[in-house]
């Protein structure tokens, strides 16, 4: 009898984990879940591992450019990002009662979802971050292919594209 239990709670665990991250909202709250600095916890964003459980083959790839990026900056200098792409800032309230909410963007697109938080807790909720999620379907389920900072008007993969491009410049000109 216990045996059994036990089988049918950890299919019921498994099925709960797969399913969680097969949809779009989901894979966007397990990423929320795994990666909040204000609590300590954050992402390995140089582990192809961890990046391709969240972020499409492309995003990866790209994630991965910006980490030799940093390896390879002379000391002393600014390489990489230069700020958090998943809060889409560089400041937070260190002990942040963080509610995230999820919505369709507008206009409905597939995989597209507006993502909508503070990073202070006094702020008013036309101060929140509101950041636009582009999500692809892919063999093993969904995944992030794009984050846009609607604050900036600037988008995950462009921000790391020019990273990428002047680093490369650079190498070329010493």
């Amino acid at each position: 009898m216990t045996r059994r239990l036990v089988i049918a709670l950890l299919t019921v665990v498994a099925f709960s984990a797969v399913a969680a991250a097969d949809d779009p909202e989901g894979i966007i709250r397990s990423l929320y879940n795994a990666h909040q600095p204000w609590g300590h916890k954050e992402l390995n964003l140089r582990s192809r591992d961890v990046l391709s459980k969240y972020f499409s083959p492309e995003l990866t790839k790209l994630f991965l450019k910006n980490a030799q990026v940093e390896r390879d900056c002379p000391k002393g200098d600014l390489c990489g990002l230069e700020f958090d792409p998943i809060i889409g800032a560089q400041d937070f309230d260190d002990h942040l009662d963080f509610k995230l909410r999820i919505t369709e963007a507008t206009p409905p697109q597939t995989g597209r979802f507006e993502v909508r938080f503070k990073l202070f807790n006094e702020q008013k909720p036309e101060q929140e971050q509101v950041l636009v999620f582009q999500l692809v379907q892919l063999k093993d389920g969904w995944r992030i292919d794009d984050i846009i900072y609607t604050k900036y008007k600037a988008s995950l993969k462009e921000v790391l594209t020019a990273i990428i491009d002047e680093a490369a410049h650079l190498k070329e000109h010493h």
